[in-house]
């Protein structure tokens, strides 16, 4: 609305009566405004950026989203940032680092507890996302950790199943069951990641 008026104003082109039309031109939203309900003006207050809002994001980067494909460097990799964090946040323990199997990493030697438990919380935000295909946030994931579950049912592996996402919003599978079959485990690590493979593969086609 201000462009229009504007281009009008340049169209007209410099008359005495140019001034009176702007004069009445401003009144009316001087009195909307009055009433709490006025048109946007360019006095409007900008709005703060929300970009770099966080200040973990403004020094350790935006977390990045995993994928199924990634290599261990790649994933070691994604996971540094919320190991730097921690270890800012926690200089009295001696920090773990997360790895790509989405464990905590509060575990150290002569820290407190409750501190390591508060940089845990912190530092998550700049872990990495998980793999879109076992975000608990996607309403395919639980479908897709199925269709994994099946083929490792497939290829013998007896006790899989899937887990609760973890902390980061990962959907896991867990072999053994409540026995801890030693067969299911070795098994379900030997085919795993194959089956996963094939079932990315398949429900990307």
């Amino acid at each position: 609305m201000l462009r229009t008026t504007h281009r009008s104003l340049s169209a007209v082109a410099g008359a005495i009566a140019l001034v009176g039309m702007l004069a009445a031109c401003s009144a009316p939203p001087a009195e909307s405004g009055a009433g709490g309900g006025g048109i946007a003006t360019l006095e409007t207050g900008t709005p703060t950026p929300t970009a770099a809002a966080d200040p973990l994001f403004a020094k350790y980067g935006q977390p990045v989203r995993l994928r199924l494909d990634m290599s261990d460097e790649e994933e070691t990799d994604a996971w540094k940032p919320r190991d730097r964090c921690l270890a800012d946040h926690t200089p009295g323990m001696q920090d773990v680092p997360a790895g790509g199997d989405g464990s905590s990493a509060s575990a150290g030697v002569g820290g407190d507890p409750a501190e390591a438990a508060e940089a845990d919380a912190l530092c998550s935000r700049v872990a990495p996302l998980p793999p879109w295909e076992l975000d608990v946030q996607n309403p395919d994931a639980l479908r897709f950790a199925q269709s994994v579950v099946d083929c490792l049912h497939d290829r013998g592996v007896r006790e899989v199943e899937i887990t609760e996402a973890d902390q980061f919003g990962r959907i896991n599978i867990a072999f053994g069951g409540e026995s801890n079959d030693s067969s299911s485990i070795s098994l379900g690590m030997q085919n795993v990641d194959s089956c996963v493979a094939s079932e990315s593969n398949g429900s990307t086609q």
